[in-house]
């Protein structure tokens, strides 16, 4: 299939598709679990077809094999956390094996929409012990964390009340969030600070630089929200400014 073929002539869309089509940045666009299309041309949906009809046969045979990631992954990015609801409940995976978490760990990384799925998370998080949580590398760091750790959240407004569960012990990647959020939301940039005991800290995510603490904002103690003026350090970056930290010192 090319693209000359897909529009050599018409098809309609797929009957399991058609509820999914909503209004988009430019005109109509396709949002459904395993297909998201921001260019939708009406009558010309053959790629579209095609795409999901592939996808569903294989997230069934990924459900029949239980390749519980291969499952969620197939899923795209907004709806990946209902993918892992599925998988924790209906597969009956075990919170208390490292291997569910690692699972969880990847979705929750990887999630670009987490107050869409508020009580998901929470739920998810209220179970996290640290023992299954933290991989060898996570654990060592978090050993080196002083009993009460600094943390550092990203806002786009300023208002305690929209502390999540998302927390940086690298101030530099939290003020990078902070403008990230206020440029996608054209809002002024700011940044919320506190403590955490380490006894309250769900997970301590490393993988991708963002030094990134699990808590529930009510365990963050004296909370302060402040305009964010600094650009911030970029996730990727953070690792080499605190190696070159430790070199100086």
């Amino acid at each position: 299939m090319n693209f000359i073929d897909d529009f050599s002539c018409r098809e309609e869309l797929h009957a399991d598709l058609r509820d999914h089509v909503r209004k988009g940045p430019i005109g109509k666009m396709l949002h459904h679990p395993l297909i998201i299309n921001v260019m939708l041309l009406a009558g010309y949906h053959k790629a579209d077809n095609h795409a999901y009809r592939h996808r569903k046969q294989e997230v069934e045979r990924f459900w029949r094999e239980k390749n519980w990631r291969g499952y969620i992954t197939l899923h795209e990015r907004p709806y990946r956390a209902e993918a892992l609801e599925r998988v924790l409940f209906d597969g009956e995976l075990a919170l208390d094996h490292q291997a569910t978490w690692h699972l969880i760990k990847s979705v929750w990384i990887d999630s670009e929409n987490v107050e869409e799925h508020d009580e998901f998370w929470k739920d998810i998080w209220q179970e996290a012990k640290l023992d299954v949580t933290l991989n060898t590398k996570e654990l060592a760091a978090f050993h080196n964390l002083p009993n009460m750790v600094p943390v550092w959240h990203g806002l786009e407004r300023d208002d305690s009340k929209a502390l999540g569960f998302s927390w940086a012990t690298h101030k530099g990647v939290a003020e990078w969030f902070a403008q990230r959020f206020a440029r996608l939301n054209r809002r002024p940039a700011y940044i919320a600070a506190g403590y955490v005991s380490k006894q309250h800290v769900k997970a301590y995510l490393l993988s991708r630089g963002e030094h990134e603490i699990i808590v529930f904002p009510d365990n963050v103690e004296q909370v302060r929200v402040e305009p964010c003026t600094a650009k911030g350090i970029h996730p990727s970056e953070s690792q080499k400014s605190r190696d070159d930290l430790r070199l100086a010192t």
